[in-house]
Parts: structure tokens; sequence; C-alpha cells
């Protein structure tokens, strides 16, 4: 899996880098995130063929709020690499997070069926992970844009998860108000990769992610690690802070960012292979 991420992370918005010889199916994973929407499209073996991540605000903690904006981007996003592919792309998958269920999954079915996708499988975003982390035990720390999601893995399933409204958009929101700068210049801040010198101003929240997770895994015995992933685990010196608070070993996957989206699309080979 790791030569995957690699992969995904070299061709990540760049066309060029693409690369659909050999395949003879493709599947498309689509995560609409609260401040990005990800397309990552694998061949009937997994192998990852595009990747696509664009800048959005459709989701407010963890819920859609702009069915037709997002509609928009990904079918955007979906004639961008079907341009340039040589096979048809128009079976997928998606996510949502956990506990959120109810206001999500017809949805976010609803959004790929507009854009000319069979939807195969709707899952919760840390199953969807867990298909790249391949975990036995432990837990995984899921960061977004909007939310804290927690999963606690046993035998290599999810056997818990929940979700709470604290994430990327909250440590931009103390930073700009820490530095008085707009909204839009402390993101790009946070995403720089000098991003380790702002942790001081937005431990906070940082303390604030970790005591969530805590708060979740409790009850639960016999965690020995966990797994950082969403965007917001990109930032340096969080894994650090987090593994602290803890207590418990923590690490965090290259491009964690791209791990949910790809299992997305992985969940789609798996759900072909059991029909």
């Amino acid at each position: 899996m790791k030569s995957h991420i690699n992969n995904l992370l070299a061709m990540l918005n760049k066309p060029d880098m693409w690369d659909f010889s050999g395949a003879k199916e493709l599947f498309a994973g689509v995560d609409v995130g609260t401040f990005k929407v990800s397309v990552i499209v694998v061949d009937e073996n997994g192998r990852p063929r595009a990747a696509t991540l664009e800048r959005a605000d459709v989701v407010k903690s963890g819920m859609i709020v702009d069915y037709m904006g997002a509609v928009h981007m990904v079918k955007q996003m979906l004639e961008k690499i079907r341009g340039v592919s040589p096979l048809p792309l128009n079976k997928g998958a998606t996510s949502y997070p956990p506990q959120t269920e109810s206001g999500n999954i017809n949805t976010t079915k609803y959004i790929l069926e507009a854009v000319g996708l069979e939807v195969l499988n709707v899952l919760d975003e840390p199953t969807a992970a867990n298909l790249v982390l391949e975990m036995e035990n432990g837990a995984i720390l899921d960061v977004g844009g909007g939310t804290t999601g927690v999963a606690v893995i046993k035998g290599g399933k999810v056997v818990y998860s929940n979700d709470e409204a604290t994430g990327g958009v909250h440590l931009t929101l103390v930073l700009s108000g820490a530095l008085k700068i707009s909204y839009e210049d402390a993101e790009e801040l946070k995403m720089s990769e000098k991003n380790g010198d702002i942790v001081p101003i937005v431990k906070p929240v940082i303390d604030k992610i970790s005591s969530i997770a805590a708060g979740f895994l409790k009850p639960f015995e016999n965690i020995d690690k966990v797994c950082l992933v969403g965007g917001t685990c990109a930032l340096n010196g969080l894994p650090e802070i987090v593994a602290e608070n803890l207590g418990l070993q923590t690490f965090r996957p290259a491009g964690p960012q791209v791990i949910t989206p790809f299992g997305i699309a992985l969940s789609c080979i798996e759900k072909k292979v059991t029909q």
C-alpha cells in the first residue's frame, strides 16, 4: 500500500502523471469533505490511476449543506479525468462521517448518481480508511476540516466509531484571530511547508482534538496504537502533541489526506467481488 500512496501523492492534481495503461476497468472514490472534495480513481486491481483534490465549501460539521455545489464540483473533477481516460468512468463509491448516516447516506449517493456514476458502495469514513491502513487492532483518529472522528478497530473491523465537530476550520479561525489576518491567509499559512511554526498558537485546538479522542477511547481497553488520518493531521507537530496527550503510540502515514478517499475507491472492488 505504501507504494500506492506514494504514487497517489505524485499524481495528485497532475494530469500528466495520470496513467491508465493496461487498466481494464475504472472505479472512482469520491470524498466530499468540509474543505475539499477528492476523487481518486483505481483500476480493477486497486492500482491508483488518477487523483484530484479541490478546495470546497459545501459541507458544515460533517453535513452536506450545498448539494448543487457539491454536484457541480464533483462533475467538473470527473470530467477532467474522463477527458483523458481511454476507458469509461461510470462506477464509484462515497462515504460519510460517523454518526451522520441519516443526513448523508442518501445525499452522497444522489451526488454520485447526478454525475453519472453507478454507486457501488456508501460506507463510513473509518471503514474506508482501514481498507488502506489494514489495521488489525488499534484506533483511527480522522481529523478533517470540520470534524474529529474516532474508530476502534478489533480484528480488522470497525467495532465503534464516533464524531465531533472540531477540526481544521477551528485551527484556522484561532490562527486568523491571533495573527489578525484574514481567514484565507490563515488557511494558506496552515497549509504551508512551515506550518509547524504555528503550533504554539493552535495547540489549544490540538489539545481539544486529543480530548475528543480520549473521551471516545476511554471505554476501550488494550488500545495500543492510534493512526492519524485526514488533512488536518498533515500539520507538522500535531502527531507529537496528540501522542503526548493520549499517552499512546501514535503514527501518521504518508499522505494522511488521501487515505480515506483511496479506501473509498478500493471499496468498489470489494463490493464488486462480493456481488
